[in-house]
Formats: C-alpha cells, sequence, structure tokens
C-alpha cells in the first residue's frame, strides 16, 4: 500500500517576501538560500547559548567590573564582617575563659586567692 501526495497541496508556511508556491526556479533558489540563511543564524544562537565557557567569563567580567566600581563599600562592608568576627572571637573567649575559671575574673575574690588560683592552673 503506497500513499501518494501531491506536492502541489502541501502547506508551506508563508514566508515574507517570498511566494507561497515557486513558480520559477528563481524564487525556489531564494527561498533555499534564504532557509539557509535562517539555519545558520539559528545554529550561532544555540552554539552561543551552549558556550558555558564563554558565558561564565562573560559573568566573572562583569562581576570583577562592578567589584571595581563598587570597590569603595566593598572594602568597608568587608572591614565591619572582619571587625564583627574579631569581636565575637574576643567575647567567645572572654566567656569560655569566666566559665572555667570564676574565681579568677570575680572582682569580689581576693587578690591572694586569684594568684593562687593561676598558679593552680599553670
Amino acid at each position: 500500500m503506497s500513499v501518494s501526495r501531491d506536492t502541489r497541496e502541501a502547506e508551506v508556511p508563508d514566508t515574507p517576501g517570498i511566494p507561497a508556491d515557486p513558480d520559477t526556479p528563481a524564487e525556489l533558489r531564494e527561498r533555499i538560500d534564504r532557509t539557509r540563511r535562517e539555519l545558520g543564524d539559528t545554529i550561532e544562537e544555540l552554539a552561543a547559548k551552549a558556550d558555558v565557557r564563554a558565558l561564565a567569563q562573560r559573568k566573572a567580567s562583569g562581576a570583577v567590573r562592578a567589584g571595581r566600581r563598587n570597590a569603595v563599600p566593598l572594602a568597608v562592608a568587608g572591614g565591619a564582617v572582619l571587625a564583627l568576627a574579631v569581636a565575637a572571637a574576643v567575647l567567645r573567649r572572654r566567656q569560655v575563659s569566666r566559665q572555667r575559671h570564676p574565681l579568677r575574673h570575680d572582682p569580689r575574690t581576693p587578690a591572694s586567692v586569684r594568684r593562687l588560683v593561676e598558679r593552680m592552673a599553670a
């Protein structure tokens, strides 16, 4: 069983500037050339989207440019974060020391007892 198909009845999508049913070989060549150009453009666009390395480089260079534009605010923010981290570490160390040696840090403890505690801890 064979299916025959009349090529003249096949629907061809309308393309601006090119007739739907080419009458001459020149019109057919023009349609083929246009299709090739469109296909080439589409392939180039897909290749550009699939090029992960180039995309990463573009994003990295954009981030570097943004960092250079905002260098002073970034440095201030970095300094503030560093200062907070140091302050938190110092406070934590004091808290741990007070928990381990409560007599050493209590202002009501006589100096002689503090010295004795420090000698025993050493």
